[in-house]
């Protein structure tokens, strides 16, 4: 009886030891939880410090929401472009979002409604704002001006978000087609970009991002320097008809009004217009992408015209 007695008072003990032993181990664990790291960023408007991962993102940009799309990332707050809420080329992988007001105006009230945790905006546009959007959350600022700009904000978007490996692939990937396409593009020739619009073209210079990126391929962009610059875009000049024949570009891609121009001797005397040189693209995809999707695209676009033989 003794020995029945022993072993019962042992089996108890050691299963007071078991119970407490995984009271320790789980105490253990909560408190070897580690406070997220905090991490400081460089941009255009200086610094900032983020603490962990953001999970919870406003783009102020298409460009910023192109980039997060390529990165498999999802904004939850988005400002519109004029009449389009989103990116057309990525609408369909866009569908938990909050529009927080037109890229030029955004919503503060908005804006702190969805609680980001990171806010992207752009240098210039939303400077006038800097104090209040980083009031609301974490903010950095970014130029997307020209395609090298557009390449590095990936790599330091990619970052942040904990994808710099993502970032890095789709870097090659851009990088591989630039390369291909360079390959079969006609680069003796020549090519412009823009809208038409009320009296006058806006084209894009040969610094900004499509201007830059047909450069990138090999291409002989024909437009520098804006002789009328339009009011708040230093990467675009407003042409005249005249002042576009005088160009006379071999190729010229083109969105807006510009059908108003089709009656024009001048419009149909251009080279691009004669030889069907011509092509009309999206506004959104050519003109407010500005991201690595859109780039992509925009080359696989361009491609099978800038590589025809001449005419």
């Amino acid at each position: 009886m003794r020995r029945s007695h022993l072993t019962l008072f042992l089996v108890v003990i050691m299963s007071m030891v078991s119970v407490l032993s995984g009271c320790s181990i789980s105490l253990g664990v909560r408190d070897a939880e580690p406070a997220a790291l905090e991490y400081t960023y460089e941009h255009a408007w200086g610094s900032t410090t983020i603490q962990g991962t953001p999970k919870t993102i406003v783009a102020l940009d298409f460009s910023f929401v192109d980039t997060l799309v390529a990165l498999d990332v999802y904004p939850a707050g988005i400002a519109s472009a004029g009449k389009s809420e989103v990116p057309d080329y990525v609408a369909d992988k866009l569908t938990d979002y909050r529009n927080v007001g037109d890229r030029t105006r955004p919503n503060l009230d908005l804006i702190r409604s969805v609680q980001p945790d990171l806010i992207i905006a752009s240098a210039d546009r939303h400077q006038m704002i800097q104090s209040e959007l980083q009031a609301v959350a974490p903010t950095i600022a970014l130029d997307d001006n020209s395609y090298l700009e557009v390449l590095d904000n990936l790599q330091l978007i990619g970052e942040i978000v904990g994808k710099p490996g993502k970032a890095e692939q789709v870097r090659q990937e851009l990088a591989a087609k630039v390369a291909a396409v360079k390959q079969q593009v006609k680069s003796d020739r020549t090519v412009l970009i823009g809208g038409a619009f009320d009296d006058t073209f806006s084209i894009w210079l040969k610094d900004s991002f499509v201007g830059s990126l047909m450069t990138d391929i090999g291409m002989n962009y024909a437009y520098q320097k804006p002789e009328s610059p339009k009011e708040g875009f230093s990467e675009v000049g407003l042409l005249t008809i005249e002042q576009m024949l005088e160009i006379d570009p071999d190729y010229l891609f083109i969105y807006g009004d510009y059908k108003k121009w089709e009656d024009k001797w001048q419009y149909r005397s251009l080279h691009a217009i004669r030889t069907d040189g011509a092509m009309e693209v999206n506004r959104n995809l050519w003109s407010r992408g500005r991201g690595p999707l859109a780039a992509g695209l925009i080359l696989d676009q361009a491609m099978p015209l800038l590589s025809r033989p001449s005419k």
